[in-house]
C-alpha cells in the first residue's frame, strides 16, 4: 500500500522556505470507515496509523488530539514509514501535541531524508540553512539536501538552492547556476524564481545577460503575482529593462511570453 498523507502544518520559521513546496498525498478512501482505520492501526498497519494520525492533528471526523496524533506517527515512523517520520518532525519543530524539539526533529527528518524523501530533504534544508537551536546552522549541508530535493524535481528546492548560489551561502558563489536552478523553477510558473532570474539575465547583474529573456521572465512574473507588491516591483523592472532594448527585442520578448503561456504555461495548469 502506498504511503498516504505528509502532514502539510510547518512551524513559522519555515513557512517562508517551504511555501512553494508541493506534497503529495493518498487520501484515506471515503469507503474505508474510521473503525476498521482504527483497528488496521492498532494492528500495527503503518498506513493506517499515519493516516488516523493526519485525522487526529487536523481533527477531521475524530477530536482533535495533536498529541495522540503525534504518538500514531511515532508508532509508523519506529517502523520506517517516511511519511510519519516527516509528520512526527514537523510536529516537533511546531511543538504540537509534543514539547517542540529542533534536535528531535532533525534525527526524524534525516532518517526520512536518506530513504530519498524530497519533502524531508527539503524541510531538513530549511531546518539546517539557518539553524534552530540547539541545531547549528550547516549551509553546506542544507544546500546538498536542496539539491537531492531539487534533482527530484522540488520547486522549492530548486528556488532555494538557487538562492543559494546567487548569495554565494553553503556554495561556491556563481550566478550562472543560480539562474539555472531559477530556470527550472521559473519553468514550473513560481513567479518568485521567474523574478528573481529575469533580475539576473539584466545588464550589470552579473550573470550572462540577455535582455530578451530577462523581459519574458519579467513579464511572467508580472502577469502572475498575487502579491500586489511584487506585482509591481515585476512590472517596473520589466518596464525598466526595455530601455536597454530595441524594439525589435522588445518584440521577440513579448512573442516569447505569449508562447511559453500556450505551451508550457498551460502544461503547468493541467
Amino acid at each position: 500500500m502506498a504511503e498516504p498523507m505528509v502532514r502539510p502544518l510547518l512551524g513559522a520559521a519555515l513557512l517562508a522556505c517551504l511555501a512553494a513546496a508541493v506534497i503529495s498525498a493518498q487520501t484515506v478512501s471515503p469507503a474505508a470507515s474510521l473503525a476498521d482505520l482504527q483497528a488496521r492501526a492498532a494492528a500495527g498497519d503503518r498506513d493506517a496509523q499515519t493516516a488516523l494520525g493526519t485525522l487526529y492533528e487536523t481533527g477531521d471526523g475524530v477530536p482533535l488530539d495533536p498529541a495522540r496524533a503525534a504518538a500514531l506517527y511515532r508508532q509508523a515512523a519506529t517502523a520506517g514509514h517516511v511519511g510519519a517520520q516527516t509528520n512526527l518532525a514537523t510536529m516537533y519543530l511546531d511543538g504540537a501535541g509534543v514539547r517542540r524539539d529542533p534536535a528531535a526533529a532533525v534525527q526524524w527528518l534525516r532518517r526520512a531524508a536518506a530513504s530519498g524523501d524530497a519533502f524531508a530533504q527539503l524541510t531538513l534544508g530549511a531546518v539546517l540553512e539557518t539553524g534552530d537551536p540547539p541545531v547549528a546552522p550547516d549551509a553546506a549541508q542544507a544546500a546538498r539536501l536542496y539539491r537531492q530535493a531539487a534533482d527530484q524535481g522540488s520547486m522549492a528546492a530548486q528556488f532555494r538552492l538557487a538562492q543559494l548560489y546567487e548569495n554565494g551561502v553553503g556554495v561556491r558563489r556563481d550566478l550562472d547556476q543560480a539562474a539555472v536552478w531559477y530556470r527550472k523553477a521559473a519553468d514550473r510558473a513560481d513567479p518568485a524564481a521567474q523574478l528573481r532570474l529575469g533580475i539576473l539575465l539584466g545588464p550589470g547583474n552579473g550573470a550572462r545577460t540577455d535582455v530578451v529573456a530577462a523581459h519574458v521572465w519579467l513579464n511572467l512574473s508580472a502577469s502572475r503575482w498575487k502579491n500586489e507588491d511584487l506585482r509591481i516591483e515585476a512590472a517596473a523592472r520589466r518596464d525598466a529593462l526595455e530601455a536597454h532594448m530595441t524594439p525589435a527585442q522588445i518584440s521577440e520578448a513579448i512573442r516569447r511570453s505569449i508562447e511559453w503561456q500556450d505551451t508550457v504555461g498551460m502544461q503547468q495548469r493541467r
